[in-house]
């Protein structure tokens, strides 16, 4: 089974939890005096929309996608019972193209999702000039889930296509013995 990348794990994975929304990314919280105060937010592999629904709540404009179908489900009834809006659509980035989301963002966040190289461009081009680029997850294999693979891991070297963007920062951090590593790029 293939953690990160299969729908059908993760489709499983969404069935079996309870419908309670979990806590957004705390380090999406700490990153916030990055953001622009209000604009548009696209939330790349939202899962069930914990960050979303944190961004929503703070008054973005906030745009999910996500590749499983029961989690989108599941981020639009933790969305209606917070009476909030959120726009959703079922995209698969390893099949589907970027191009079809019309819209451009201020800022575009990626939680635990390793993009591939080849989509990079593409999220530059969804970005506003001077937008952001917000990417967040496994610098080393958790000691505690087998499912995370070393080709899950983030590396600088991932985010090369970026290099005539400006790195805003950098944080290389633990949280619950997990080390894990947070990028922000501007779009020139």
């Amino acid at each position: 089974m293939n953690y990160m990348g299969d729908s059908n794990w993760w489709k499983e994975r969404f069935k079996s939890r309870k419908l309670d929304m979990m806590i957004h990314e705390k380090s999406l919280e700490e990153d916030m005096s990055y953001f622009p105060p209000q604009g548009k937010i696209l939330d790349v592999a939202c899962g069930d929309g914990r960050n979303s629904i944190y961004l929503a709540r703070l008054g973005y404009e906030v745009f999910a996608i996500d590749f499983c179908e029961e989690a989108i489900s599941r981020l639009t009834y933790f969305a209606n019972r917070e009476n909030l809006t959120i726009r959703t659509r079922i995209l698969d980035l390893s099949q589907d193209s970027l191009k079809t989301l019309e819209d451009k963002f201020d800022v575009i966040i990626m939680n635990h999702y390793k993009p591939i190289s080849q989509r990079l461009e593409d999220f530059e081009n969804l970005l506003n000039i001077n937008g952001l680029l917000w990417v967040n997850g496994f610098r080393t294999v958790p000691f505690d889930n087998p499912d995370v693979k070393e080709n899950d891991i983030m590396q600088d070297k991932d985010f090369e296509l970026l290099n005539k963007n400006m790195l805003v920062d950098k944080k290389i951090y633990e949280s619950n013995r997990r080390e894990f590593v947070r990028y922000i790029w501007r779009i020139q």
